[in-house]
């Protein structure tokens, strides 16, 4: 299993501004996309799969905002928001809606930068954004795409679905505990063992054959949950319809 650098997606129209950032990001470690308008930006979104997107509200073709509405519609990536103007209505709006956090030009490359590690550390997958696997013939999970592939049709997952197959993916036919579980899920501290038992139920409805008499994700009564895995990982290829 290979595990990337963090993939950001800067989204400008200010090519100094961006050239300056690429060029710190990287040297910090990590790997960068630059997008000029909000077009640019959709489609590298669904080509590159970015791990986080650091978006100005001012775009030539759309506003940040409806920019960020777009994206998430695709994939459910953490926004850094960029704006000129320190007004708190639209800065509140902003991390309600769309964005984990906000900053206000000009800024010090070192602030952004350490907004940028923190939300990574807060919300990174348990398995790499690439990951893919497949469970049995008729089902594959896409980490990076929080889809499944269940008897050819793609079904949508939710970002606690996906933490919750993930943790499970990665110590697949093991028992994990639900403490275990609900930490990784609900990282902001919300879990309970109510929520976890509701959002297993909706994985079975999605991906079982029989919910009632699951297959892969199998309760081991008094201890936790385990999934049975029958393979190991694919390509991300297999899972495109």
């Amino acid at each position: 299993m290979s595990v990337r650098f963090p993939l950001l997606l800067l989204v400008d129209d200010d090519a100094t501004l961006c050239r300056s950032l690429a060029t710190n990001l990287l040297a910090d470690g990590y790997e960068v996309v630059v997008a000029g308008s909000g077009r640019e930006a959709l489609a590298l979104v669904q080509e590159k799969l970015p791990s986080l997107a650091v978006v100005d509200l001012m775009l030539p073709d759309m506003h940040g905002f409806e920019l960020c509405r777009r994206m998430k519609k695709y994939l459910d990536l953490p926004v850094v928001l960029l704006t000129g103007v320190d007004v708190e209505d639209s800065r509140v709006s902003g991390i309600e809606l769309y964005a984990e956090d906000y900053i206000v030009k000009p800024f010090s490359y070192r602030e952004l930068a350490a907004r940028i590690g923190r939300i990574l550390r807060r919300t990174k997958d348990i398995l790499p954004a690439d990951q893919v696997l497949r469970l049995g013939s008729n089902l594959s999970l896409d980490f990076a795409r929080r889809t499944a592939l269940v008897r050819g049709k793609e079904v949508r997952l939710t970002p606690i679905e996906c933490r919750l197959l993930s943790s499970l993916a990665r110590r697949r036919n093991r028992i994990v505990s639900p403490v275990v579980l609900m930490d990784e899920a609900w990282p902001d501290g919300e879990g309970d063992e109510a929520r976890l038992w509701v959002n297993v139920k909706r994985l079975r409805a999605k991906l079982e054959d029989i919910p009632e008499r699951p297959r892969f994700i199998i309760t081991v009564r008094g201890l936790g949950y385990r999934l049975a895995a029958e393979a190991g990982p694919i390509s991300g290829t297999d899972l495109q319809t």
